[in-house]
């Protein structure tokens, strides 16, 4: 059993790289009515019910129904508990008072499929204007990513610098709008998605950048399973927040270095001065680098220390399709790790005051690793594999000597370049 985690963990079964079932379905129960995945609260086994209400994902539950499924009376006690629970409402704007938006989607064109279904959910956005630039971030030129049929909002532009920090680099800097959003090729956003970013923005003049909800497009396997269980998702909380240094002071003893707290990459919008006065993304971070993951966090991280404010968002809904497979899901909870202390080492290199901050930090932050105050899923039965926490563990001891690599080949990479065009 692994140190605070509720519930047997499974033995480690995961050697073959194989897509077994996931133990439980994911279902959604709409308050309000109307959502036709109601239907699905008629089957039976282990499943995680998400309930929403006015259009907006306000928690998530687990049942293990019969047969039968929820009867009337349990929904009705469903419906009861959260019609009470408060809903971030942002009020309406007007068209011509929301700020235009671009959408950055880097992509290496590999999951076409999932890359056509992200591009047309955005271009279906309920939003007045908007624009979406697909980044080809290939690093050699292969078959042009064709056109999009059909939406004329979509162009793509190809960034060779490889990982995904110097893609989206890209996209801001073609970027016509007054606020940048980013997402991923492997999204699928709702369609009042860009509506509630604007609208966000919008009313908030002192907003520099937004978070918004993750929630997983399904689990059909045990690993997509696996990683809302052991990372608690992408996103841990249902309520909106506001932050800037002025407004936590000391109240958060992690505050800013958390990961998980502001937004992920997938979901993310920030004004491009803020955007800007951040250095962009840090193209020695990310995917596609040899460090990993951690770029988008650096960019809330550094907007906030600049006297900036961020914001949760949890109408801005975004689904995201995870990795599938056990092999897929070791790799990702490695990478995870490199990613965050591979982010502290950027952090410290550029600034090092960072280092004194971190380290007061460091010890809250492993006990909250190794021993959770709370589950980090709503999953009775966590059955993700016994030495994931280790391989977590192992990805953060490693993450310092891939920063080092990383900055080593970008430094390689930007000397071929400027040869290459002298």
């Amino acid at each position: 059993m692994v140190h605070g985690v509720e519930g047997p963990i499974v033995d480690d079964v995961d050697d073959v790289d194989s897509e077994r079932p996931s133990p439980v379905r994911l279902v959604t129960f709409d308050i309000d009515g109307g959502d036709p995945r109601d239907a699905a609260l008629t089957t039976a086994g282990r499943t995680w019910i998400e309930v929403r209400r006015s259009g907006q994902v306000v928690g998530v539950v687990e049942r293990d129904l019969d047969p039968a499924g929820l009867s009337d009376d349990d929904l009705a006690e469903l419906a009861l508990e959260y019609r009470v629970v408060e809903v971030a409402d942002l009020g309406e704007v007007p068209d011509d008072a929301l700020p235009m938006i671009s959408v950055v989607i880097p992509t290496l064109y590999r999951r076409i499929d999932l890359l056509e279904r992200a591009v047309r959910s955005v271009a279906a956005c309920d939003y007045p204007t908007f624009e979406v630039i697909v980044v080809d971030n290939r690093r050699h030129d292969g078959e042009p990513i064709p056109p999009f049929e059909g939406l004329g909002r979509v162009r793509v532009e190809v960034e060779r610098f490889p990982g995904a920090s110097a893609a989206r680099n890209r996209g801001a800097a073609e970027s016509r709008g007054e606020v940048v959003a980013f997402t991923d090729d492997d999204v699928e956003v709702d369609p009042r998605w860009l509506r509630a970013l604007g609208t966000a923005f919008a009313t908030d003049a002192e907003l520099d950048a937004v978070g918004g909800m993750v929630r997983p497009a399904e689990l059909d396997t045990e690993a997509q399973l696996w990683f809302e269980e052991f990372f608690g998702g992408f996103t841990k909380t249902f309520a909106p927040r506001r932050w800037s240094v002025a407004l936590v002071g000391d109240s958060d003893p992690l505050f800013p270095y958390a990961a998980g707290h502001f937004g992920a990459g997938n979901n993310m919008a920030v004004r491009p001065a803020a955007l800007e006065r951040a250095g962009g993304f840090d193209v020695r971070l990310g995917a596609g680098t040899i460090a990993r993951g951690a770029e988008d966090l650096k960019v809330f991280v550094k907007v906030l220390l600049d006297g900036g404010t961020v914001a949760f968002v949890p109408s801005a809904l975004v689904r995201h399709s995870h990795r599938r497979t056990p092999r897929e899901f070791r790799e990702q909870v490695f990478g995870y790790g490199v990613g965050l202390t591979a982010l502290y080492c950027a952090l410290v290199v550029e600034d090092p005051r960072h280092l004194t901050r971190i380290l007061r930090r460091l010890p809250r932050g492993l006990k909250m690793f190794f021993f959770p105050s709370t589950p980090r899923s709503l999953s009775a039965e966590p059955v993700y594999p016994r030495r994931t926490a280790w391989v977590h563990a192992l990805g953060m001891a490693y993450g310092p000597f891939a920063y080092a690599r990383s900055a080593l080949a970008v430094h390689r990479a930007r000397r071929r370049l400027a040869a290459s065009s002298r």
